[in-house]
């Protein structure tokens, strides 16, 4: 599981409402990787993937913006 926090950069306060979908690259030959999402921020700008398997190597994409790119995390956040 990977779950996304999101705040704004400006004031600090969580960023809900924002959609976000994570593309995960294929560790292998018979992973292939996938896109999980897209899913919206709740109110307190928080967004679970409970699908997704750790370790794992993707992008981060907030509201069709790249947002991070690398190995993924159980807890990510990021200042937009």
């Amino acid at each position: 599981m990977v779950t996304i926090r999101l705040v704004r950069r400006s004031d600090g306060q969580p960023m809900w409402g924002a959609s976000v979908y994570i593309s995960r690259q294929g560790s292998g030959l018979l992973d292939f990787g996938g896109v999980f999402g897209s899913e919206k921020t709740d109110q307190n700008g928080q967004v679970s993937f409970w699908k997704l398997d750790l370790p794992a190597w993707g992008k981060v994409v907030v509201d069709s913006h790249e947002v991070y790119d690398g190995e993924l995390q159980k807890n990510m956040s990021f200042r937009l």
